[in-house]
């Protein structure tokens, strides 16, 4: 490694305590003291890399992996047990809303503790004050102690405040989830232009789609180790991969523990009425019933139920929402003229069948519901009775709900 990088990174270690036994009483702390019943975890386990100036590099890995104790470390709030960080210039992080603020003190003052911590004087800094003020659509604002203030108003400001001390290095944890869209467009645009200015950024993200369009170089951390350190594409097609095998391999456990078991008791909407819904399955299209999917390849969407008595040409239908309970699609029987015109008495099933998946990656929910033939009122519902997860597959937007289809062309 050279003195020329912006960041160096050599063997870094970090332990955490995990206690397993907690004392209750006075007198056992005492006789105790500080000895206690503890495992070590290793959250950096020798992680080593370099960044030269100018760079931007993500850092991806799944929760727990030792992403936002690395970037603790780089920030200095935390040292590392064994292994050597050096950092060529200023360093300005933004892990956390509000950290470091004084939640007595209004934005201003709040804005000058910050720069002292950033080591600029109060000279410097307040030529800024203004500028920072502006960018965090505060000037209503600027003189109420922080603790009035809401999530997205921390946000603004501690963004603002990182982006104008004219740091060398920005650290940036997934806090810019916490703002609206506006104001995270904004962030992007600065941080372009960090950037595009020659600066150095550390971005710890779970958005996949802003690594591989924003940073020039990936990092994946697994298990407190560098796992894979590329371009971004190469890091997120592995990472990509090893999630979704895990991901597959627990829904097949779960599958196989289920198997032989009775399906989840549910209660009609209306029990007086003839039909009731009693399972949902998902197949691939080798007829593998799955919990996981990925975008592009087929699938099928089976409702079972059991009819007391024959019924003529009922409806069946479904919703699919995302987690946040935002609605992205829906299929019926009705709205795509296909009828049974009548069902008899025992159990039976509706199917739906795609050739290619084109919701984007995410985990969504299934409400089936079967309605009387003129679709004003429903036999049976369950809200959000199943749910499958979707991954990247040959379909590689990331963005949105959906994926549309077709094809890009151009001249010139």
């Amino acid at each position: 490694m050279t003195d020329a990088a912006a960041i160096t990174v050599a063997g870094a270690k970090k332990r955490y305590r995990i206690y397993r036994r907690h004392e209750t009483t006075l007198k056992s702390t005492i006789i105790r003291g500080r000895r206690g019943v503890y495992d070590e975890f290793a959250a950096l386990d020798g992680v080593s890399f370099e960044i030269p100036h100018g760079q931007a590099v993500g850092i991806v890995g799944r929760n727990g992996a030792g992403k936002s104790t690395l970037l603790k470390l780089l920030a200095r709030i935390i040292e590392p047990d064994d292994g050597r960080i050096t950092i060529d210039g200023r360093v300005s992080a933004l892990l956390e809303v509000g950290a470091g603020f004084h939640p007595e003190y209004t934005a201003i003052e709040n804005i000058y503790l910050s720069g002292a911590i950033y080591g600029i004087s109060r000279r410097d800094l307040a030529s800024r004050i203004d500028d920072i003020i502006a960018f965090a659509e505060l000037e209503r604002f600027a003189d109420n102690p922080v603790k009035t203030y809401s999530s997205g108003m921390f946000a603004r400001l501690g963004f603002s405040i990182a982006v104008n001390v004219d740091p060398d290095v920005l650290l940036v944890d997934e806090v810019l989830a916490v703002g609206d869209q506006s104001f995270q467009a904004r962030c992007i645009d600065r941080m372009l232009e960090f950037r595009d200015a020659g600066k150095t950024l550390v971005l710890v993200t779970h958005d996949l789609g802003a690594v591989e369009s924003f940073c020039e170089r990936a990092i994946w951390i697994d298990k407190g180790l560098v796992r894979e350190d590329a371009l971004p594409h190469h890091v997120i097609r592995a990472y990509v991969a090893d999630v979704n095998q895990v991901d597959e391999a627990q829904a097949a456990s779960r599958a196989t523990r289920a198997r032989g078991t009775e399906v989840a008791a549910h209660t009609p909407v209306e029990r007086v009425h003839p039909i009731h819904l009693t399972s949902m399955s998902f197949t691939s299209s080798d007829g593998d019933e799955r919990e996981v999917f990925h975008t592009g390849e087929p699938m099928r969407v089976r409702i079972s139920y059991e009819a007391r008595e024959p019924q003529l040409d009922p409806i069946c239908e479904f919703d699919i929402e995302r987690h946040d309970g935002t609605l992205v699609a829906s299929a019926s029987t009705r709205v795509s003229g296909f009828a049974l015109h009548s069902v008899a008495s025992g159990e039976g099933w509706f199917e739906w069948e795609i050739d290619s998946l084109t919701l984007t990656p995410g985990t969504y929910y299934f409400t089936p519901r079967i309605l009387e033939r003129t679709g004003t009122h429903a036999y049976d519902e369950h809200v959000r009775w199943f749910r499958i997860r979707v991954h990247t597959g040959t379909l590689r937007e990331r963005r949105g709900a959906v994926i549309l289809p077709g094809t890009w062309s151009a001249s010139g």
